[in-house]
């Protein structure tokens, strides 16, 4: 695998994901695994399974109010992948720990093919709770 870094642009998340899931489409990746902090106290790991054009996105949170708004987000996240060219045929929401989701197309996607993860540091949402300083870096390692 190819260690890459990237910088996380400015502008929404969603159109970073939709552009981020183009480039493995292209790159003929399959599965990748995101993990997302500065949406509460515990991150939230996003799985992406990929056939073609279409995608499958998974997200584990056990942060009641990011899960909310990772649901309200949908069509927003529908919308920028289509942008991008690709389908968005499948979205979950769920719990970290108990591997439940809800939404439909869920589960996690399954490991074979080729692979990446990411780790993310996402912008405070202004109607956040209070928690702890993170590190404002914004690097991205993608290892491809």
């Amino acid at each position: 695998m190819d260690g890459v870094v990237a910088t996380q642009a400015s502008g929404s998340i969603e159109s970073y994901v939709a552009e981020q899931v183009t480039y493995w489409i292209a790159q003929d990746v399959q599965n990748a695994e995101l993990t997302l902090d500065g949406m509460g106290l515990s991150p939230v790991e996003v799985s992406i399974s990929m056939q073609g054009n279409e995608a499958q996105v998974s997200f584990r949170t056990d942060e009641l109010h990011a899960r909310d708004a990772i649901e309200k987000a949908a069509e927003q996240l529908k919308d920028s992948l289509q942008r991008q060219g690709v389908v968005l045929t499948g979205m979950s929401v769920g719990t970290s720990h108990s591997g439940e989701a809800s939404g439909h197309g869920g589960g996690r996607p399954r490991q074979e093919g080729r692979q990446a993860s990411i780790a993310v540091q996402v912008p405070v949402l202004a109607d956040s709770p209070a928690r702890p300083k993170i590190p404002q870096g914004r690097a991205l390692d993608l290892f491809v």
